[in-house]
């Protein structure tokens, strides 16, 4: 039987999109935050307005700012709402934070893709491949060998190829090498898995007006931390860094966080890999005066290659529909519990890693 203090810590994961940020919003106004909302152009399911969504907690020009984002692959929103939740009414002290510190959190980056339990935006675009500098993005060649196995042109069917076909494509590639092809984003194929659009999209736009409206002269060290589940190993948790192994740009996270939660993109630990086109991109390029650092909080949830299939599946549902109601009302079951376990232990997992971490990089940022 859980406690009530566990119980009150689970009703943070919210049943949809809109109580997510009503909570969100409601919990920043009663601790003193700044909200600041910020719509997009396509509605929800119902009509209804869709937006992302920020809370600022500090100084008005701090030495020092720590960015969390969450849901910028939709469906992933759910676990990331609650988790900033849990920061919002639990972990953050006082709404000054630290005298010259902020807290900028900024709530489902693809605010569609949550409305709807997509990964994608309304145009089938990863947006954590779509901040590149100029479309279209790094050519990937050797996706096009995997893109009919992961995006079959038929509606999903109670049985699959699906991991026979990626099995021995791997067996052929390599399974590090594959899961570089599969997961490093591509910009060709616009139905398939992992596209990183021809253009730059609204969220991704709207971001970088969030992160230009929050730069200021003081600044002198930003940390953008970027949440994320679906990849690692169930119930535990990685910092994933694009930064290659001993470079002084991880010096930080490791003495804040400890060396056996980061994982660099050449580490080939807990099935990490580089990409392009990432969120993490931008606070660099924008905040071209100060330090910055930028990691992924991964959450593991499933087997990778039942990750695959889900995505494969409900990406399949999508674009070519299905006639099998029972069949279509379990792909996306299945799809959002992959990348959000109905277990309260996950659950609670999530919320004690998640709260450390952010602990230990507030303690280290702001010398609190």
């Amino acid at each position: 039987m859980l406690t009530n203090s566990k119980q009150q810590l689970l009703e943070y994961f919210p049943a949809d999109y809109f109580s997510a940020r009503e909570r969100f919003n409601r919990l920043t106004g009663e601790r003193g935050g700044q909200c600041t909302a910020y719509r997009i152009g396509t509605r929800g399911p119902g009509r209804e307005a869709l937006s992302i969504d920020s809370a600022y907690f500090g100084a008005a020009s701090p030495q020092r700012l720590l960015i969390v984002t969450s849901g910028i692959h939709g469906v992933e929103g759910f676990a990331g709402s609650a988790l900033q939740q849990h920061i919002i009414n639990d972990l953050i002290d006082t709404p000054g934070t630290a005298a010259l510190g902020g807290i900028l959190l900024v709530h489902a980056l693809n605010p569609y893709g949550f409305a709807y339990i997509r990964r994608t935006n309304e145009n089938n675009v990863d947006l954590n491949r779509n901040a590149v500098r100029d479309f279209p993005g790094p050519a990937n060649p050797a996706y096009e060998a995997f893109d009919a196995v992961l995006n079959p042109r038929s509606p999903p069917g109670r049985r699959t190829r699906f991991t026979p076909g990626l099995l021995w494509r791997g067996l052929h590639t390599g399974a590090r090498a594959a899961r570089q092809t599969i997961a490093g984003g591509q910009y060709r194929f616009a139905q398939g898995l992992f596209y990183g659009g021809a253009r730059t999209e609204e969220s991704i736009s709207i971001f970088e007006r969030i992160l230009q409206a929050q730069t200021c002269d003081p600044t002198m060290q930003v940390v953008h931390i970027d949440l994320h589940t679906g990849l690692g190993k169930y119930g535990d948790y990685k910092l994933f860094v694009q930064s290659a192994t001993g470079s002084p740009a991880l010096q930080p996270l490791q003495e804040w966080c400890g060396d056996r939660v980061i994982a660099t993109a050449d580490s080939g630990r807990s099935g990490s890999y580089s990409a392009s086109g990432l969120i993490g991109s931008l606070a660099p390029r924008i905040f071209a005066n100060a330090r910055a650092i930028t990691a992924t909080l991964e959450f593991g949830t499933y087997p990778l290659l039942r990750v695959l299939s889900v995505l494969c599946k409900e990406n399949q549902l999508f674009h070519y529909g299905c006639a099998d109601a029972t069949l279509s009302e379990k792909i996306r079951a299945d799809f959002l519990e992959t990348f959000c376990p109905h277990d309260a232990r996950w659950r609670l997992a999530l919320l004690e890693h998640g709260g450390r971490v952010f602990q230990q990089i507030t303690n280290g940022l702001f010398g609190t």
